[in-house]
């Protein structure tokens, strides 16, 4: 039988109480909430048209992990770096490494679908979840999915909830998949020529070998050097798995090209890279079409501007830095168009509040969307506006 362990926490259904009593007084009110765990990514989405904000950052801690069967379940206002804490005691991890600080929370991170560069290898927040429980706008509990890692086929809540915004539900309680931490877990660059035509003469047959990083991301000069890794676009590596797996695919890079070893707490400096940032959009596409020009997206670019793409999953994120006064117009620097058409490959995750309306009004304008948030919000008090009208 699997060793169960246990740490103290509050008592769930204590807490889930207390969502429950706020969202019913809510309802009744008609005054919209602000949902929050952390408070650190208030900054990503549209605006939201709430003057009552309901916190989860005090509803933390583990209410069962099982080692032996490799699940965690927490509350929804647990950190990332607590689960890291936890996990990390029975050398295992969670590898969701979304972009941001590891002081957000699990509840936030599957709210918001966040992924980070492992995504490429261990999956989206939805493949690495299995349950979760939460709180509806009428102030139900509803739990999705199960503890385990089998489950019952059927409607899958777990995922309509991922990525939902909190605008179906409040997230109280989560349960996850685990891993076994690897044995060995390196980082490599590889500087790319400042050359275009030398670059991409070497991209196209590498990423086209058959490697298999945990995570691989191309690095423009900027991003680059913002992470003190020289002044150049770089490719940046990064392996694990047995000791002897490891080995024999760095001495297959090293074949190819000239590597170098690099401290893997770089992969954190690069998810915290666009904090504070006044402009975050992610372009998607099939990962050969990133092949093709990734070169022409890492060379110089314009100030304040950082880029990196994971081929793999066909991701390029650009991140601005907001200009100040004495500089161009928040526009013209953002590279934003205001008579830009949507685009379901183009995702605005950070705006100036004042920008969203003109270049990205809304993500829920169909009917099956509108829908669903009416039979799961019929007060319109969860995070009304973060995702558009």
């Amino acid at each position: 039988m699997a060793r169960r362990a246990r740490r103290p926490i509050a008592d769930g259904h204590v807490s889930t109480a207390a969502v429950v009593s706020a969202i019913k007084e809510s309802g009744s009110t008609r005054s919209p909430l602000r949902i929050a765990g952390r408070s650190t990514w208030l900054d990503a989405g549209r605006p939201v048209r709430a003057n009552k904000t309901l916190s989860l950052r005090d509803d933390s801690g583990v209410v069962i992990y099982v080692p032996g069967d490799l699940t965690l379940t927490v509350r929804a206002g647990t950190s990332l770096s607590e689960i890291e804490r936890v996990t990390r005691e029975h050398d295992q991890w969670l590898p969701l490494d979304p972009y941001g600080s590891n002081d957000g929370t699990i509840g936030a991170t599957i709210a918001t679908a966040s992924a980070g560069p492992l995504a490429s290898s261990f999956g989206l927040p939805r493949d690495l979840l299995l349950g979760l429980e939460f709180v509806n706008g009428r102030g139900e509990v509803v739990r999705g999915g199960g503890k385990v890692v089998k489950n019952v086929a059927g409607f899958d809540l777990s995922r309509l909830l991922t990525g939902s915004w909190g605008t179906l539900g409040v997230i109280t309680e989560v349960t996850v998949r685990l891993y076994a931490c690897p044995q060995a877990d390196r980082s490599f660059v590889i500087r790319l020529a400042a050359n275009e035509k030398e670059s991409n003469a070497f991209l196209r047959p590498f990423l086209a070998a058959s490697f298999s990083p945990y995570a691989l991301e191309l690095l423009s000069a900027s991003a680059a050097f913002a992470l003190g890794l020289g002044e150049r676009a770089v490719c940046l590596m990064r392996f694990g798995g047995n000791t002897a797996a490891v080995d024999a695919q760095l001495n297959a890079v090293s074949r190819i090209a000239g590597v170098e070893e690099v401290e893997t707490s770089v992969w954190e400096a690069l998810r915290t890279l666009e904090m504070g940032s006044g402009c975050v959009i992610r372009v998607t596409g099939l990962p050969g079409e990133f092949r093709s020009v990734s070169a022409s997206m890492l060379m110089e670019q314009p100030s304040g501007i950082l880029n990196y793409i994971d081929p793999a999953r066909g991701v390029l994120r650009l991140v601005v830095r907001a200009p100040n006064e004495h500089e161009e117009s928040k526009e013209s620097v953002f590279g934003i168009s205001t008579d830009m058409p949507p685009n379901e490959r183009v995702v605005y995750e950070t705006l100036p509040a004042d920008v969203w309306s003109e270049v990205s009004p809304s993500v829920v304008a169909d009917p099956l969307s509108r829908g669903i948030r009416k039979a799961y919000d019929p007060h319109d008090i969860l995070n009304p506006g973060i995702l558009g009208d």
